[in-house]
């Protein structure tokens, strides 16, 4: 059998499971090495102060949000009175172009005029 490299003792390890869990022991019990796993690991640990600033940056977010929102509905309620508006408008003039053709080709009907 051949020389086992590096890279084919990890995959081994790391297919047993026993013996990963049997490393991982080995690994934290030893103080120099534990430190070195905490120092790989922590700077990807989001701190309190991190998920504060988050939260903060989320906030002013949300309230920008609810002001363009804000915004959005006021431009709506326009558009709503403008579209009310225009429809009286053109209501009010298909009644008169109505009336002032209509009306006389009645009353022309009628004999009244």
């Amino acid at each position: 059998m051949g020389e086992l490299t590096g890279e084919e003792i990890v995959r081994r390890i790391v297919s047993d499971k026993g013996a990963l869990k049997e490393l991982i022991y080995h690994i934290v019990s030893d103080p120099d090495m534990r430190m070195a796993v905490i120092s790989a690991v922590l700077s990807e640990v989001a701190t309190r102060q991190d998920i504060r600033e988050v939260r903060q940056e989320l906030r002013q977010e949300m309230g920008q949000l609810r002001g363009e929102l804000n915004q959005l509905r006021e431009e709506l309620n326009q558009l709503r009175r403008e579209m009310r508006s225009l429809i009286r408008w053109t209501i009010t003039t298909v009644l008169v172009v109505w009336g002032s053709t209509a009306f006389p080709v009645m009353l022309r009907v009628a004999g009244l005029i």
